[in-house]
């Protein structure tokens, strides 16, 4: 009689086998900070690790993998195309990772641990707000942690697993994004109540009176750098705003306080501005019908699991900007 037994594994098989039992996957953690922090010893520094252990750590990893994963330079690093590769599915990995323990909690029903939020500053759009207080009551075990950053670092916060939510306008949306939109938001340029401006263009009233962009083009800018949309960006340099430069501020607060201060005109959102208005400090200076708008984002990683926490609270933000009531799950 013959004995049927398993076929015997291919080399390939074999080595992978190995692969699997002997890499440590705290490997794949180091090579995760060495990349996104450009280096050895920027990665260091912002790990509070020691550089040579953070070098061997890489030397290991590539020793485990069977290739080089990237080329150092007094610049940084450059990964070659195995790292690029590595690079994606560790990020991945450590994504999957990081949801265990909501993962853990959904499946007991029990909904907690942090939701990170990272978000454009001074957003005055209602629904985050409602959201947020709703999805607060509905899940009170879930702690929130909201870092404010520029539109570009909250998007890639997103992408690299750093935030769970971003709020933000994007003019490029990725398709390893999903987007959820949430409201729009629109820019006036502003300018002080006893701006010289006033005196020099006025023809009425200047609570009614409003001018056309490229009137403006000669007159001190107040800028908000990287954190400036992209329509606001294209919309200035249609009509050859911002050539001069009298103040660059990183927030909207320190860029209002530039405006009240005579420094120079600049845009600010509206519903940010309207106390101001109506308080006689600045002035709208452009007619409605021609501010640049664009819409802003709930952001999340298009592979978010259900049951988690960033996955719940944009359940939350889709029925409430449809008018439904959010019911806890069971």
């Amino acid at each position: 009689m013959k004995v049927k037994t398993q076929n015997a594994t291919t080399p390939a098989e074999q080595a992978l086998k190995a692969f699997i039992r002997k890499v440590d996957w705290n490997l794949c953690r180091d090579f995760l900070a060495i990349v996104e922090y450009g280096g050895i010893g920027a990665a260091a520094r912002a790990t509070a690790r020691q550089q040579p252990s953070l070098s061997a750590s890489l030397k290991r990893f590539e020793n485990h993998i069977g290739f080089t994963l990237c080329s150092r330079s007094s610049r940084g690093i450059e990964l070659t195309p195995s790292g690029k590769v590595v690079f994606e599915l560790c990020r991945d990995m450590a994504g999957c990772v990081m949801a265990i323990p909501q993962h853990a909690a959904a499946a007991a029903g029990c909904i907690e641990g942090t939701l990170r939020l990272s978000m454009i500053a001074d957003l005055g759009i209602s629904a985050v707000d409602d959201a947020i207080i709703m999805f607060h009551k509905i899940y009170p075990s879930v702690s929130l942690h909201i870092d404010v950053a520029p539109w570009r670092d909250t998007i890639e916060a997103v992408v690299r697993g750093d935030a769970d939510i971003g709020i933000s306008c994007d003019n490029a949306p990725r398709d390893t994004l999903r987007y959820v939109s949430i409201g729009r938001e629109e820019q006036q340029l502003y300018c002080h109540a006893s701006s010289r401006i006033l005196q020099e263009l006025k023809s009425g009233s200047s609570d009614t009176i409003q001018y056309k962009p490229h009137m403006f083009s000669k007159y001190n800018f107040v800028l908000t750098g990287s954190d400036e949309p992209q329509e606001l960006l294209a919309f200035r340099k249609c009509h050859g705003l911002g050539r001069h430069i009298g103040g660059q501020a990183d927030t909207l607060s320190e860029a209002r306080r530039l405006i009240r201060l005579g420094v120079g005109i600049g845009f600010l959102p509206t519903d940010f501005a309207a106390s101001d208005v109506l308080t006689g400090q600045l002035v709208p200076l452009l007619p409605e019908d021609i501010l640049p708008r664009y819409p802003i984002y709930m952001i999340t990683r298009a592979e978010t699991p259900d049951g988690t926490a960033a996955s719940l609270i944009v359940n939350v933000i889709i029925s409430r900007t449809a008018g439904k009531e959010m019911q806890k799950t069971s």
